[in-house]
């Protein structure tokens, strides 16, 4: 099982240094997907990186080539295979490697390949004619990275609040107690010498007397046993007189009037001088006293003493305090675990929010309790969740309004025709493109009775939703009010008084409005405030425009019969190949990049240019012919206002049973 490869990865870079980024993160990411430590990771980059570089710089010396890689994936380990197809690097038709034998000889190269048997578990080099091969092994160890994971679950943030302050802690005590000791020690070291030098005086005083009297045997023994009783500091005693032979000597009575000879590494001559002296593990001093008699030397005093006993006494002393220390010290870890969680607890409950937060949940806020800066931090940290919960509101409320807005485009969409009529004698085309998803535009093209056709482009002022409500409910109106009315004067009149009153103040309409008798080929049309009509005459090859007066539907004017005054109306007797173009305002106000406007003028010279000479052009090709035009001008340009039009051409009438029977006959 665990020989059966998991992945195999193939990839072929061009021996080339600047390519080695991307194959050291192809390495890692491959090694770390495979459950390699991220150490492991590295020092395998790095080897594969070594391999590598040798290739380039060595393999492909005097010449370009590929460097292919190959990584399979174990279980337990990963495969590494670098192939190119450059020089050998041992030419030699021994193709194992000698490793150690290139570290020896220092050639060049011989480190690198030394360093990746070190990363690898193995490897081997492969040379044929025209092919190389390093291939590496390297095992994969997950145990440390679980280690590790496992480690850091344990120490949680209160357990090494802990910790630290107990390591902090203990450091604190024994700098103290190390402080304070070695202090204590010296002092009583220095007590110890005071006292002592303070008794070889007294001593040596007494002494005098003694040498002076010419005491016997017996008392200088025994004044030197008493000193000795007298004072458990001192080992031993020595009393010689100013020839330097013993008259007491407390080590050994058999020594009384032998020569005295001082210990080694001691100076006689130091007198009153306590000098420090080894006697195994013992801690011994010397002190050297004269006997005196007025300024003459009549003997001396050797004594030699230790502050053992009151080190011992000490080190009771340090004992005790040690364990009140660790006492002190388990009491300090339980208080200070019990105070993590009052510096701690805070900590927690926000990593716990933040993490809940991450997973979505923005709507459990955080106790504003703790110290003050946990309390700042909570209190921040509530005030952005409430920011975000109100962007998301204000996102999901966008977001229904937009959806709305869609749904409004798509109504309004359906409000326009979404086939236009046949209409005897008139071929027609129309368009529409909004600027948003909705528009104030509008175009209709419907029958008033068998022979009249009304004709419509109106353009509501502004854009957006109110725009496009009174769109539909123009829309609704002229076909009411349409019905029974001879002339497009008396439509517009009845529309603009039925809908005077229910305009939202601010908002305006702009229509022209025509009605085509297909009976006699009259187009009637007025034009509240519009764009002027754009009018091909065929048979003179002229483009006029034609603009009668009228105000826009809406207006507050000073009477209501004021509209119909101002309202006047034109008749264009239409023949066969005449054109008719009405649009709005979107067509000559588009923009391109540079603010420029599209314009009259280029929508006249399209008409006298391109289809005034065509004779035969279709509305559909006008259509096609001017949003070529138009989109050409704006190029990349954001369109600003919606663009509607009509394009009609007037073609031979339909002809009557009647006519057609007259005109087979004569054909006969």
């Amino acid at each position: 099982m665990f020989n059966k490869p998991i992945k195999e990865i193939n990839a072929e870079y061009q021996a080339e240094e600047q390519f080695l980024p991307s194959i050291q993160n192809l390495i890692r990411e491959t090694c770390i997907n495979a459950g390699m430590t991220r150490k492991d990771a590295a020092a395998v980059t790095l080897a594969i990186e070594e391999g590598v570089t040798n290739i380039i710089r060595h393999a492909y010396l005097y010449e370009k080539g590929f460097v292919r890689i190959r990584i399979v994936i174990y279980q337990r380990r990963i495969v590494f295979s670098l192939m190119d197809t450059g020089r050998p690097f041992q030419p030699q038709s021994d193709t194992k490697l000698d490793l150690k034998k290139l570290v020896e000889s220092g050639r060049k190269g011989g480190l690198g390949f030394y360093m990746i048997s070190k990363i690898m578990d193995s490897v081997e080099y492969i040379s044929a004619p025209g092919f190389n091969e390093l291939r590496m092994t390297r095992l994969i160890s997950r145990q440390p990275e679980k280690a590790r994971l496992f480690m850091g679950r344990m120490f949680t943030l209160r357990v090494k609040f802990s910790v630290y302050t107990f390591v902090i802690m203990l450091t604190i005590i024994a700098g103290a107690y190390i402080l304070i000791n070695e202090r204590s020690v010296k002092g009583i070291r220095e007590h110890l010498h005071d006292t002592v030098t303070a008794l070889s005086k007294t001593m040596a005083a007494q002494a005098a007397g003694f040498v002076l009297n010419r005491r016997s045997d017996v008392e200088f023994d025994e004044l030197a046993i008493s000193y000795i009783e007298a004072n458990p500091e001192l080992i031993w005693l020595v009393i010689v007189d100013s020839s330097d032979y013993i008259l007491a000597d407390t080590r050994d009575i058999r020594n009384l009037h032998k020569k005295y000879e001082p210990p080694e590494n001691i100076d006689p001559t130091a007198v009153g001088v306590p000098q420090k002296f080894g006697n195994g593990d013992r801690e011994l001093y010397y002190l050297y006293r004269e006997v005196k008699s007025g300024e003459r030397k009549i003997g001396g005093i050797q004594m030699v003493y230790t502050g053992e006993q009151y080190l011992a006494e000490i080190d009771a002393e340090r004992q005790k305090i040690i364990f009140l220390t660790l006492i002190g010290l388990a009491i300090g870890i339980g208080g200070i675990y019990l105070l993590s969680n009052y510096f701690v607890s805070p900590i927690v409950r926000i990593t716990e929010r933040v993490r809940k937060f991450s997973s979505g949940d923005i709507e459990t806020e955080l106790p504003l309790e703790g110290v003050e800066e946990y309390f700042e931090i909570s209190k921040a940290l509530n005030e952005m969740m409430s920011r975000l919960r109100r962007d998301r509101e204000n996102i999901i409320e966008r977001e229904r309004v937009a959806k709305e807005i869609e749904v409004a485009g798509q109504i309004q969409k359906m409000l326009l025709p979404g086939k236009l009529p046949e209409v005897p004698g008139l071929q027609l085309d129309a368009f529409y493109r909004a600027a948003s998803r909705i528009g104030g535009d509008l175009y209709d093209v419907f029958p008033i009775d068998q022979k009249r056709y009304c004709l419509l482009v109106a353009d509501v002022s502004g854009k957006g939703i109110p725009a496009s409500l009174v769109m539909s409910v123009l829309r609704t109106v002229i076909k009411t009010q349409a019905k029974g009315k001879e002339t497009p004067h008396d439509i517009l009149e009845a529309v603009n008084n039925f809908i005077l009153d229910d305009i939202p103040p601010g908002i305006f309409i702009t229509i022209c409005l025509g009605v085509f008798n297909s009976e006699n080929r009259t187009l009637n049309f007025v034009s509240a405030g519009h764009n002027p009509l754009l009018y091909f005459k065929s048979s003179e090859k002229r483009v006029e425009l034609i603009n009668p007066s009228g105000v826009p539907l809406g207006l507050p004017l000073d009477r209501p019969e004021d509209f119909g005054l101002k309202l006047r109306e034109q008749t264009l007797e239409l023949q066969e190949g005449d054109i008719v173009f009405i649009y709005t305002d979107g067509i000559t106000e588009s923009m391109s990049r540079t603010g420029e406007k599209y314009g009259m003028e280029r929508l006249l010279n399209l008409f006298r240019e391109r289809i005034a000479l065509n004779s035969s052009v279709s509305p559909k090709e006008v259509t096609a012919l001017v949003l070529e035009d138009i989109d050409r001008h704006a190029g990349m340009a954001v369109q600003n206002d919606d663009i509607t039009f009509i394009a009609l051409k007037c073609c031979p009438p339909v002809k009557t049973e009647s006519e057609l029977r007259v005109e087979i006959e004569k054909h006969n």
